[in-house]
């Protein structure tokens, strides 16, 4: 399992409001809506993302991420596929001063980790972190962790945890119902940072 996900309980279109202004070093460069199916929404994030590496990057050759956004119940679920989002603390912090409470889940198998952080009105409220085995936790515990092994966070109990909190990131992308797509440039030149 590899996978960024942010949710916060508001529209599709609220939450890509709020992505211009919590992620102002983005240029949206096309957008798509009304995929015909979930294999639709697959080819067009494959057509419109292109890599450049930190050697070959340059103004003409930023590369190209892609973002999807789709409604699940109450929430709007993004999907961060690089999970540099979904991992940006200051990002989550200054997206919950618009949009409330915002969950993000971080699973990388490969490396061994699972991240979940909750943030309200600008505040951490949760954050529990299993880098290679080693679990840190801050914040006090919410009730939707009850019945969760959080000193063995991974990938069953962030399962566990979605589905707490009324979600089904994976079921839902399944069907492309809701799906919105955005590729995105980021003109930063990460070479001088």
């Amino acid at each position: 399992m590899h996978i960024g996900l942010i949710a916060v309980k508001t529209s599709v279109a609220k939450f890509r409001d709020s992505f211009n202004r919590t992620w102002p070093q983005f240029e949206t460069v096309a957008s798509a809506s009304n995929f015909p199916d979930a294999s639709a929404v697959w080819d067009w994030k494959e057509s419109h993302e292109e890599f450049a590496s930190a050697a070959k990057w340059s103004k003409e050759n930023p590369g190209k991420s892609v973002y999807l956004f789709w409604t699940d119940g109450l929430w709007t679920i993004m999907m961060d596929p690089d999970y540099c989002l979904a991992s940006d603390e200051e990002g989550l912090r200054r997206l919950s001063t618009q949009l409330g409470t915002v969950l993000s889940f971080v699973v990388e198998t490969a490396g061994g980790s699972a991240f979940f952080w909750c943030f309200q009105g600008g505040k951490l409220l949760r954050m529990i972190s299993n880098s290679d085995g080693d679990i840190s936790m801050d914040g006090e515990p919410l009730p939707e962790e009850i019945g969760i092994d959080v000193n063995n966070y991974y990938m069953d109990e962030t399962k566990s945890l979605w589905k707490a909190f009324g979600l089904s990131p994976y079921e839902v992308m399944e069907s492309s119902e809701g799906c919105e797509a955005i590729c995105v440039v980021d003109h930063t030149d990460y070479r001088t940072h």
